[in-house]
């Protein structure tokens, strides 16, 4: 997936800058990096009156932008942002949050039966522990002190039954880039299999709809085009929703919850005396 990076006021690496928390990103010095289309982006906008936004339709150009000095923070969801920064130790997420980011799943207009459906399927497995399980094997973390964990292993998918004579083909737009959501189990090898919250939740949806489902590894750009025009059914792809989403297509209730975050390297962050 190609990355967008558009450009701060100046390409040069310019002195390290030291956090302590995430309102210290908000200054002229500062370059951060924000999600095209994404909650982190309308909220950087809104909240960063001082810094310097730079924008990234990929989160992998956003993390080595980052790491080569390019940016010198990243707005997301804390879900993401934190597995990442526990398995880079280059990387840290700074203390406290900017706000909360509604994540659901995304609907192709005109199949309000298939969001009822959704929506039944999130309700139940909100209700029955299957979220809480999940969000335990993908998700949680083990914290050493604020801003640093211990690595995660990548867990085994549980086994899930698929249907045996599914009634429908639904085609679905994800992203392999957005851990712990949906990633490839090799990280090194393209053809790896992929894994992840997304990919388990796929394959519970798949036996609740009867469905096969036929998966689209997509930018977010193409994906909230196509998904618009109806080229996709869905999108499972940690979907922020936001007003600007909310007029092109439908969205499920929210399936997991998360923050809005900054993730910054681990030579900024102040250290507390």
């Amino acid at each position: 997936m190609a990355g967008v990076f558009t450009a701060c006021d100046s390409p040069y690496k310019q002195k390290e800058v030291e956090f302590s928390k995430v309102g210290d990103v908000d200054s002229p010095a500062i370059r951060v990096g924000l999600p095209l289309g994404a909650k982190a982006m309308h909220v950087g906008e809104a909240e960063l009156k001082n810094a310097r936004l730079c924008y990234f339709n990929s989160h992998h150009a956003a993390y080595a932008a980052l790491l080569h000095q390019e940016i010198d923070a990243y707005l997301f969801d804390s879900h993401t942002l934190d597995y990442v920064a526990a398995n880079r130790p280059d990387f840290m997420v700074l203390p406290g949050a900017m706000g909360i980011v509604d994540i659901a799943i995304g609907v192709t207009p005109g199949k309000e039966g298939l969001l009822e459906q959704i929506n039944a399927f999130i309700d139940a497995y909100k209700a029955n522990g299957t979220y809480d399980e999940m969000y335990t094997r993908w998700v949680k973390l083990n914290y050493e002190e604020p801003g640093v964990y211990t690595a995660p292993e990548v867990p085994d998918m549980p086994q899930i039954d698929q249907p045996a004579a599914p009634t429908r083909k639904l085609v679905v737009g994800i992203c392999s880039q957005l851990e712990p959501m949906c990633f490839l189990k090799d990280p090194h090898n393209r053809q790896s299999e992929l894994t992840g919250f997304d990919i388990e939740l796929l394959q519970r949806l798949a036996l609740h709809l009867n469905a096969k489902f036929e998966l689209r590894d997509l930018d977010y750009v193409s994906m909230m085009d196509k998904l618009a025009s109806g080229e996709l059914d869905l999108v499972v792809a940690g979907l922020n929703k936001t007003p600007e989403r909310e007029k092109r297509i439908l969205f499920s209730k929210n399936y997991i919850d998360s923050n809005i975050v900054a993730l910054v390297r681990s030579s900024q962050v102040r250290k507390a005396k």
